[in-house]
């Protein structure tokens, strides 16, 4: 068994002097969150056990700017047959070559996960997948992990996806990622740096408050789909946005209720059997797991027409024409 301390720190640009309140709501969403990033290495790391991890405050400083520093004790073992192969293994992903923005790679599993849930949040206010700056940070983030593990960046989804399928684990870190940019949000969205990764305001800006849709339906899951072939099987005129229904080939085979979204208008679909789409598929946790529930119809898209044919009388009057000409 070896013991490893790695450091995580976190520096919020603040102003003013920030509430104790807020600075225990962060060290407990950090605290958290640090947790699941250790659980998550062996994901990562094929061989690799922790058996115990905890996080210690080496710097707290409620100056300007607020300044936490962290050490993650992780307690590793590994499998007897990779005795020589996982300790430098170990060496090199702990220490991330490939940015100079990230100590370890802890603090890049971390950062991820906490995108992750903000991207939730997100979701939860919303209803809708929409683009955002931190949907695009943990895009980025899922990349970089990716290339570092020898992963894909769709393993890497689904590994945190998996971590974090029951409702409980992802009402936790719904929550739990929002109360960490907490002393940043109430100082006017001050930037945050975790180890030199600075994290500007108009991130931050989008991630809703603590306190903002944590109830348990919100989640959802949101996944889009490009150029679906949607039979429509219901039509309402006096429910404009929500009176439809439809079947979307090749990816249920269920009739689902389904949202037309701006810029589609309801006009758009009216006495057509079957249109081309995008759409956003929401699925909805159930005793069977993540169940399709509706589709959110985001985009149309055109069919070509095919070009003009000439009429058979028009060919047959141009070859008589040419004949006489001859």
């Amino acid at each position: 068994m070896v013991e490893i301390r790695l450091p995580i720190s976190l520096v919020y640009e603040t102003t003013g002097v920030t509430p104790v309140s807020d600075i225990i709501e962060a060290l407990r969403a950090t605290d958290d969150l640090a947790r699941d990033a250790a659980a998550l290495l062996p994901s990562f790391i094929s061989g690799l056990q922790i058996d115990k991890s905890s996080l210690n405050v080496r710097i707290l400083s409620q100056e300007s700017p607020l300044r936490e520093a962290f050490f993650l004790a992780l307690l590793v073992t590994y499998q007897d047959d990779l005795r020589r192969e996982v300790p430098p293994m170990i060496e090199d992903l702990f220490k991330v070559t490939v940015s100079d923005k990230y100590d370890t790679i802890v603090t890049l599993v971390f950062l991820t996960i906490v995108f992750y849930g903000t991207g939730l949040a997100i979701d939860a206010v919303k209803k809708m997948v929409t683009s955002s700056l931190p949907r695009d940070r943990f895009e980025e983030l899922s990349e970089l992990l990716a290339r570092q593990t020898g992963r894909t960046s769709d393993e890497v989804l689904k590994i945190i996806q998996a971590h974090f399928e029951k409702p409980s684990a992802a009402k936790r870190l719904l929550i739990q990622a929002k109360r960490i940019f907490l002393p940043s949000q109430r100082d006017r969205n001050a930037p945050m740096l975790v180890d030199r990764d600075r994290i500007d305001s108009n991130t931050i800006r989008e991630i809703p408050y603590v306190g903002e849709a944590e109830k348990p339906s919100d989640f959802d899951r949101y996944k889009p789909y490009y150029g679906v072939v949607l039979d429509l099987h219901a039509m309402d005129r006096d429910k404009a946005a929500t009176g439809w229904a439809a079947v979307a080939d090749g990816i249920s085979d269920r009739r689902l209720k389904v949202r037309v979204m701006d810029p589609v208008q309801p006009s758009d679909l009216w006495g057509q059997p079957q249109v081309k789409a995008d759409i956003v598929l929401v699925s909805k946790l159930t005793a069977d797991g993540y169940v399709p529930a509706e589709i959110q119809v985001t985009g149309l898209v055109k069919r070509r027409e095919p070009p003009p044919q000439p009429s058979p009388s028009g060919t047959a009057a141009r070859k008589r024409s040419r004949g006489r000409g001859d």
